[in-house]
């Protein structure tokens, strides 16, 4: 595969899930070698390191086939999934009852 495919994912931000229901977010920050990048993820108060993560890793799926990494181009689109993702379910009325005429 061509550097330009691989490329693709630098700068991106991201969610990934973890199997206890959290998530953790970050930016992908470069390419480190073909199928490897450098990602940082967020911290509280404090900017982590750089890790490794392999293209294989980004594409793993749970046992129901949901992707585990979520990639955006802008932090907005990222943040505006978060709060969709976050916000409590709204439950919706249906009737049942066919309305007489």
């Amino acid at each position: 595969m061509s550097n330009k495919i691989f490329e693709t994912l630098t700068g991106m931000y991201f969610t990934v899930d973890d199997t206890d229901g959290s998530y953790a977010t970050g930016q992908v920050i470069r390419l480190a070698a073909e199928g490897l990048y450098f990602v940082r993820f967020d911290g509280n108060e404090v900017t982590l390191p750089l890790e490794l993560v392999s293209v294989g890793e980004m594409l793993e799926t749970t046992e129901e086939e949901y992707k585990l990494w979520r990639f955006f181009d802008t932090i907005e689109e990222r943040d505006k999934w978060i709060e969709w993702l976050d916000a409590p379910s709204k439950p919706r009325v249906v009737s049942l009852v066919k309305p007489t005429k």
